[in-house]
Formats: structure tokens, C-alpha cells, sequence
């Protein structure tokens, strides 16, 4: 009787596995850095979002997308519920023109973190969510001996 029991358990492990369990993994970046140093103007910022399946065996639904900092840019989501089969990735950018220090400080203040932080990117699925950030950093025209 208990080898039955052992493997009445093991079939039960076997068969439920985590069917509806969905798994993602993102990478926020800016022009391919999660830290964008910037110290010539003007200079055009490519944001860039992927967001991953990285479930092995399952097509992940992701319920929504949230970034305040990248939607005040202008950029949009497509609509949720999204699914992203196993091992794919969907990619979302936008880009913007920084003309001075100035601008470029302004936008890097809106990503300051704070008791609620607005620049981080966040896909949330079933199980959890999954949370990714770049950050820019602003320098003088003339920081690097370069001056525009």
C-alpha cells in the first residue's frame, strides 16, 4: 500500500503542474544602458522596454502594463490581457530629444525615486509582477570637452 501512496504522489506532482502559472521577466533601458549618462546637447534618448516569457512550458498573459514616466512621453501599450508564448518577447520604445541640461535634469527629476516611483516599468501577470528601471543621469555641455 504505500508504494501505491508514493506513487499516487508522485503522478499527482507529475500532472499538476503549474499550468496557469505565468512568468515574466522586462529589461528597461536607455540607448541600450540601464544608466544613460548624458553630457552633449541636444541628444536624442531611445527608450527601450522588453518584456520576456520566461515560463518554461507555458504561454504567459500579462493583465496590464504600467509606466507612468514612459506614458507621459507619449508612449502606449498595447491593450491587456497580452499573451507571449514560451521564450518570446515583445518590445515597446519611444524616444525623446533632450535640447539642453536643463531638459534633460527636468526629465531625469521626474524619474527621482520617491515614496511611489513613477519611472520603474511594471508587467503584472497572475502570479506577480515583474519590475524594471533605467535611469538617466544629465552632466554640463562641457563635462567631456565636448560642447554643442
Amino acid at each position: 500500500m504505500k508504494k501505491w501512496t508514493i506513487a499516487a504522489a508522485a503522478a499527482a506532482i507529475v500532472c499538476s503542474g503549474p499550468a496557469s502559472a505565468h512568468e515574466f521577466a522586462c529589461e528597461k533601458t536607455i540607448d541600450g544602458s540601464v544608466v544613460r549618462v548624458v553630457d552633449r546637447y541636444p541628444s536624442t534618448l531611445q527608450f527601450r522596454i522588453v518584456v520576456t516569457n520566461t515560463h518554461p512550458t507555458d504561454a504567459s498573459v500579462a493583465l496590464s502594463f504600467r509606466d507612468e514616466f514612459l506614458t507621459a512621453l507619449g508612449l502606449k501599450f498595447p491593450p491587456t490581457p497580452f499573451a507571449v508564448g514560451v521564450g518570446q518577447s515583445i518590445e515597446f520604445g519611444t524616444s525623446v530629444t533632450v535640447r539642453t541640461q536643463a531638459e534633460c535634469a527636468k526629465l531625469a527629476g521626474a524619474q527621482a525615486c520617491t515614496a511611489q516611483s513613477t519611472n520603474a516599468f511594471q508587467v503584472i501577470f497572475d502570479t506577480g509582477v515583474a519590475e524594471c528601471s533605467a535611469r538617466l543621469v544629465c552632466m554640463p555641455d562641457d563635462r567631456m570637452g565636448g560642447e554643442n
